[in-house]
């Protein structure tokens, strides 16, 4: 876990340990002095090796909460079906324009 993770991490879990007190990215980005791009990372690293941090468009927060876990957990199941209809869209098309190429 990177030093800004940790400190990422010790922040929710002292300031933001419910949705109703969950904080912004963006005020996570100037707090921490990364771009979104670099906090989307490390909130999905912090995730990947247990750390309970839970988000809603409220924003973000540290949460022991089963419920406010499966919330979060539901949420990224529902981008991830999302993702594969978008790849397999994308994969008929790409499909489409091979056939098209090879016709000509």
């Amino acid at each position: 876990m990177s030093e800004v993770g940790c400190d990422i991490v010790e922040y929710l879990k002292e300031f933001h340990t419910s949705e109703g007190k969950a904080v912004k990215a963006r005020e996570l980005c100037v707090l921490f002095n990364v771009h979104e791009k670099q906090l989307r990372n490390i909130v999905s690293d912090l995730r990947q090796n247990g750390e309970a941090i839970c988000s809603s468009t409220y924003g973000y927060w540290y949460s022991r909460d089963p419920d406010d876990i499966s919330t979060t957990l539901s949420r990224l199941v529902g981008q991830v079906d999302n993702m594969q209809k978008v790849i397999a869209g994308l994969n008929r098309i790409l499909q489409e324009v091979q056939d098209e190429k090879k016709e000509n």
